[in-house]
């Protein structure tokens, strides 16, 4: 029996662009991924905006893409929104701990 490793899958948090794992001439990675990731974000953000001015206005009649640009927009902020909370709960976790 042969066991695979797990590996990142596709997804917002590995779309191009955006790898945690990068390093770039020595800039910080962290804040780099963060910055993309909000980046990407606001663009799906953008164009899910975009998509349901377009329907209203009678642009376009695509009722079925504007819901998953709107769906992918809220699954980007709410990606967000978890690392937030996570950091913030690690920051508070630390300044907890006893020197």
């Amino acid at each position: 029996m042969t066991i695979i490793p797990v590996r990142p899958t596709d997804g917002i948090a590995t779309s191009p662009g955006i790898r945690p794992g990068s390093d770039s001439a020595g800039a910080k990675p962290f804040t780099q991924w963060i910055d993309k990731l909000l980046n990407y974000a606001n663009s799906r953000q953008t164009q899910a905006d975009q998509g349901v001015q377009d329907l209203a206005l009678g642009r376009t009649d695509n009722l079925h893409n504007v819901m998953l640009s709107v769906a992918e927009a809220d699954l980007s902020f709410r990606l967000i929104l978890e690392i937030r909370n996570r950091l913030t709960d690690a920051l508070q976790e630390i300044m907890r701990m006893q020197v």
